[in-house]
């Protein structure tokens, strides 16, 4: 009798705390972040009733931002209201740039500098030397939420220098690529979770032959100046606890390239959709599958690439180029250490895909030759509490042909 009277006299209380109003709201463990710019993610204002579907709504959101490790809240009376205070764990956000990813005869570095969280509002800066076979420099700066309202702005600045591989019947040359870029997109974010950008570039592309000898239609150079014009559509339906991700996640890209040589204009539209899903506490399966198709030219500059750090581990550095993909993605990571600042986990994946070929047809798809299966296994190390701290070592073998395989290093999640 005691203990029913105990429950119902808590449920009484809570229900009366829940109906009551919200007269304060406080913020705790903020030392970098505006509380201007958190104010716009709550979905309630003092003088609201307290919600508790609202709130809970709200404290998943501020930990979505990835820019805190963990948010909590408390409640308590004050007078005929009650006060909501959030705690904080923020993430370190301004770092340097130490990333690197390697496979066998390849290696890329990346030096420099990254602030997720610029003037505790938000806004994101990076900047970075890139050796991978050539020197690149980059900038990027995004103003997310301009004035805390639903509109921002990317800005970039990239020099791109590779040594691409291209196919000519069957040969294949190498060229030294060197790619100079400015471009802006507009960012309009309709919630909290959807948004589109909109934009364009300016930029040349300059591919000089590497490769000694004659190759049969395999120019010595080819310059060519280029407008871009691009928009994506982003609908997010992801949310994160610590390092775990659960939900959905859908970008649409689509790119047309106007040269200014008088070639006819190009077309590029590819879809990504990521689904993530928790299995128990310490197990997250994540899958993305990738749907891509271009105007279907006869070239060997084809845009999707068949390469270990894009889409398929282990495979090599851009084997193959289509006009078309179907690329999927799926692997199960598993915390076997999980401290209260680092993690480590086991990862186990398989990459298939298929593509293409440059000016073929559908068919291609359902060629064997052109369909490739790789699996295998890798570790996560994880620091808790900086900004997407996460080295990653995977090693993949094609299932096809045992005989290929290779490690893939890297900095981040690889979808």
């Amino acid at each position: 009798m005691k203990k029913n009277l105990l429950i119902i006299c808590t449920l009484c209380l809570a229900v009366q705390c829940f109906s009551q109003e919200i007269v304060a709201i406080n913020y705790e463990g903020l030392n970098k972040t505006k509380t201007v710019f958190v104010d716009q993610f709550l979905s309630f204002r003092i003088g609201d009733r307290l919600d508790s579907v609202k709130l809970e709504a709200t404290r998943q959101q501020l930990v979505n931002l990835e820019m805190f490790s963990d948010v909590q809240f408390s409640i308590s009376n004050v007078g005929s209201g009650v006060e909501v205070t959030f705690v904080f764990q923020e993430l370190f956000t301004l770092l340097p740039i130490f990333s690197f990813g390697g496979i066998e005869e390849n290696f890329w570095i990346q030096i420099g500098a990254s602030e997720a969280n610029l003037a505790g509002k938000g806004n994101k800066l990076t900047s970075y030397y890139q050796y991978y076979d050539r020197s690149s420099f980059a900038a990027h700066l995004t103003f997310d939420r301009i004035k805390q309202s639903n509109w921002g702005v990317n800005v970039n600045l990239i020099k791109w220098s590779t040594l691409e591989p291209l196919f000519f019947g069957g040969q294949t040359v190498e060229y030294e690529y060197d790619n100079y870029t400015f471009g802006a997109d507009v960012i309009r974010h309709f919630n909290f979770k959807d948004r589109v950008e909109i934009g364009g570039a300016f930029f040349t592309e300059d591919y000089r032959k590497f490769t000694n000898g004659s190759f049969e239609g395999a120019p010595e150079k080819v310059s060519k100046k280029k407008l871009l014009g691009k928009a994506t559509f982003v609908w997010n339906r992801v949310n994160y606890f610590f390092f775990y991700q659960e939900g959905l996640h859908n970008q649409l890209n689509i790119q047309t390239v106007q040269s200014l040589n008088d070639d006819p204009a190009f077309y590029i539209v590819f879809n990504d959709l990521k689904k993530f899903w928790r299995s128990g506490d310490k197990g997250n399966f994540a899958t993305r599958l990738r749907l891509g198709l271009s105007s279907n030219e006869v070239s060997p500059f084809a845009p999707f690439v068949l390469d270990s750090y894009l889409n398929i581990r282990g495979v090599g550095n851009r084997v193959d180029r289509g006009t078309g993909a179907i690329i999927f993605n799926a692997e199960y990571r598993h915390s076997f250490i999980h401290l209260e600042k680092v993690a480590v986990q086991g990862v186990l994946f398989s990459d298939s895909g298929s593509w293409r070929n440059p000016g073929g047809d559908f068919s291609d798809f359902a060629e064997k030759s052109n369909a490739v299966i790789f699996a295998g296994g890798g570790l996560r190390f994880i620091h808790k509490r900086i900004y997407n701290a996460i080295l990653r070592i995977d090693y993949g073998v094609n299932l096809q042909e045992p005989s290929i395989s290779g490690f893939v290093l890297g900095i981040g999640q690889y979808f």
